[in-house]
């Protein structure tokens, strides 16, 4: 397969608002994070950088006209209103569930009367036994809710959202929420399994550096690091 070629991507937006006020803040925004970072598409897809971006805000709780805006950005990078939805059903699950209903009525406002294409139920049927193995005797619902919906249900519609991207949304989520314990290194292993390259987790974590901070992306780089040795 050829190797996709980088389309630059040019901003203005740092140096029109705050220009002459922020220079250099400015001049990072548009040169570095948009000029070099969104740029590097060949690496990591305008596409998949949307999904990170995106999830990074609502795993922050970020629901401002921000997100919107990277909202509008992932219909034009290609992101699919049925995609976007099972985006914000997922966040649901980690983020919780009042950030996705904040984040609807944005999605719901951008997509407009974009139609929904039609899906057999699942895709790959994706197996879970962790809730019932950890948690079965003590919650048995939750449970059940772990293995039959989060999993048996939502991960397994893989031929709407790729496995590939719903482990993108998993990890950004995680680390835009400051979640750094096992669960994390779970699902980057598991996004590893899922077909993320070593190059695109190292293009993800850096694009989380710049929306979820400096300090989450250290922090999550060790484990990548040794998941992907």
């Amino acid at each position: 397969m050829e190797k996709p070629k980088a389309v630059k991507v040019v901003q203005t937006a740092g140096r029109k608002n705050l220009g002459d006020f922020a220079p250099e803040f400015a001049r990072y925004n548009d040169d570095i994070l948009f000029g070099e970072v969104w740029s590097r598409n060949d690496i990591l897809s305008l596409h998949d950088r949307s999904i990170v971006t995106i999830c990074a805000l609502v795993g922050a709780g970020i629901l401002d006209s921000s997100l919107k805006y990277h909202i509008q950005n992932a219909k034009k990078n290609g992101v699919t209103r049925d995609e976007m939805v099972e985006i914000v059903t997922q966040l649901a699950f980690y983020a919780g569930w009042p950030k996705a209903w904040a984040v609807f009525p944005m999605a719901k406002e951008v997509y407009g009367e974009d139609s929904a294409q039609i899906f057999d139920s699942v895709g790959e049927k994706i197996n879970q036994t962790a809730g019932r193995k950890n948690l079965g005797e003590f919650a048995p619902e939750f449970a059940r809710y772990n293995d039959d919906i989060l999993f048996g249900e939502i991960w397994s519609r893989n031929n709407i959202l790729s496995l590939h991207d719903r482990s993108i949304v998993t990890v950004s989520t995680l680390v835009g929420a400051g979640i750094f314990t096992d669960a994390l290194k779970h699902h980057l292993a598991n996004a590893k399994a899922n077909g993320v390259t070593k190059a695109e987790m190292v293009e993800i974590i850096t694009q989380l550096a710049f929306y979820a901070g400096w300090p989450k992306a250290w922090a999550v780089f060790p484990m990548a690091k040794e998941i992907y040795s």
